[in-house]
C-alpha cells in the first residue's frame, strides 16, 4: 500500500514545486516592472525638462497646480512630436494600439467618464502609443479622440505581463506650478483602475 502511495506523492510534490516556481516567477518580474518604471520615471522627467527647455518654457499642456491660472491642452499635439522625439522611439501607432502591435490586453480598463482617456476603446484604438528601444510604451491620454491631454501612460514592461495598474502599467500627469515649474504629478496610477496589491503613490516606489 506505502508503494502505491508514492506516484501520489511524487506527483503533489511536482505540483507544489511547479506553484512555488510560477509564484516566484510572476513575483520577480512584478518587481523588476517597478525598477523599470523607477528608471523610467527618472527619464521621462529628464526628457520633460529638455522639452520644456526647447520651448522656451511654454507647452501649452499641463495642469495647473494654481487654482488662479488655468490649464492648457492647446499645445498638446505639439508637444507630444517634440517629448516623443527625445525618446528612443522604435514603433508608433498613431491609433489602433492594440491590433498594430503597439499595446497588450490589459486586466481592466478606466470605467469612470472622466477618465474615459483610458477606456478600453480609447486605449485600444484611439490613443497614440510609442513603443521605445527597450520595449517600455508610452500611451497618450485624449479626451474625446484626437484632443491628448497632458497625461500618459506608461507601461515599463511593454507586451510582459501582468498588464496592470500599479504594476507594470502607471499614469504620468503633466503639472505646472505658479512659478513656471513643471513636474509630473506624485499620483502615478491617476484615472488608471486601482488594482488589489498595486503601487499608486510615487512615494511607494521607492520604498
Amino acid at each position: 500500500m506505502i508503494a502505491d502511495k508514492k506516484p501520489i506523492l511524487t506527483g503533489i510534490l511536482a505540483l507544489v514545486l511547479i506553484y512555488a516556481v510560477v509564484f516566484y516567477t510572476k513575483q520577480l518580474i512584478n518587481k523588476e516592472a517597478v525598477v523599470a518604471f523607477k528608471k523610467l520615471y527618472t527619464t521621462y522627467s529628464q526628457i520633460l525638462d529638455l522639452t520644456i527647455l526647447e520651448m522656451s518654457g511654454e507647452t501649452g499642456c499641463y495642469f495647473s497646480s494654481d487654482s488662479n491660472i488655468d490649464s492648457k491642452f492647446d499645445g498638446c499635439d505639439n508637444f507630444y512630436k517634440r517629448f516623443a522625439t527625445n525618446l528612443r522611439v522604435t514603433k508608433y501607432c498613431k491609433d489602433n494600439s492594440l491590433s498594430k502591435g503597439c499595446l497588450p490586453a490589459y486586466k481592466n480598463y478606466a470605467t469612470n467618464p472622466s477618465c474615459a482617456g483610458y477606456s478600453e476603446s480609447m486605449m485600444n484604438r484611439f490613443n497614440q502609443t510609442f513603443v521605445m528601444r527597450d520595449k517600455s510604451t508610452l500611451t497618450v491620454f485624449n479626451q474625446p479622440a484626437n484632443q491628448p491631454k497632458p497625461i500618459f501612460a506608461v507601461d515599463s514592461n511593454g507586451k510582459l505581463f501582468p498588464n496592470k495598474s500599479g504594476y507594470d502599467l502607471f499614469s504620468l500627469v503633466i503639472i505646472r506650478n505658479s512659478n513656471g515649474h513643471y513636474s509630473f504629478h506624485p499620483n502615478v496610477t491617476h484615472c488608471l483602475p486601482q488594482e488589489k496589491g498595486g503601487i499608486q503613490k510615487l512615494q511607494d516606489v521607492y520604498n
